[in-house]
């Protein structure tokens, strides 16, 4: 695992032992930042369920002016730590050890704002009917307490055709899909920039 492109081209990362995460694959993140090669450049970026933090890392390496990374388990948490050293990018990282249904309060106290949020949560929870509901309320939330701005974009990493994301849930609109292999990424946007 490695940063594809940018400041910290070539370095790699470390990883969490264990099952704990699932790291994406070189070829999805780099086709997830070309489709965002307008927006990440200057972006505040927002990786939930960081995991390593490779996501963020990536955004902040092509330029993002800021990322939080939230993740609730420790040893994964030093595991970002180490790698925003070895990029030297540590100076615009923020990370919080939360889980990220109980955040939103967190970064509406403090004024977090985000133009990109990265979501990869585990697969076979994100499958269940009742877990997608709630993460999709998050998102929601985030939305409704302006923490992902106007304009922002929502990036959910997911297995591919295991459910159906309903179209007109909350206040998101999906406004993109990509399939690589057993991945697929849906991109959200708040409805209301549809009107």
């Amino acid at each position: 695992m490695r940063v594809i492109a940018g400041s910290a081209r070539g370095i790699s990362l470390s990883s969490v032992r264990g099952e704990k995460t699932r790291p994406i694959l070189d070829r999805v993140k780099g086709s997830l930042f070309n489709i965002l090669s307008g927006v990440v450049p200057g972006c505040r970026a927002l990786d939930m369920f960081a995991g390593t933090g490779a996501i963020g890392i990536e955004a902040l390496s092509r330029g993002a002016e800021s990322c939080v990374f939230i993740e609730k388990d420790r040893s994964a948490i030093q595991v970002i730590k180490k790698n925003l050293e070895a990029t030297r990018l540590q100076n615009r990282g923020l990370i919080l050890q939360y889980d990220v249904f109980e955040v939103s309060g967190y970064l509406e106290k403090n004024n977090v704002k985000a133009d990109v949020v990265f979501a990869s949560p585990p697969y076979p929870l994100v499958e269940q009917h009742p877990y997608m509901e709630r993460l999709l309320t998050l998102f929601s939330v985030l939305c409704d307490k302006h923490i992902i701005e106007p304009e922002g974009i929502i990036v959910l990493q997911h297995r591919a055709k295991k459910f159906e994301i309903p179209s007109d849930a909350f206040y998101l609109e999906i406004f993109d899909t990509r399939i690589y292999g057993d991945t697929q990424l849906s991109f959200f946007k708040n409805k209301d920039n549809f009107r």
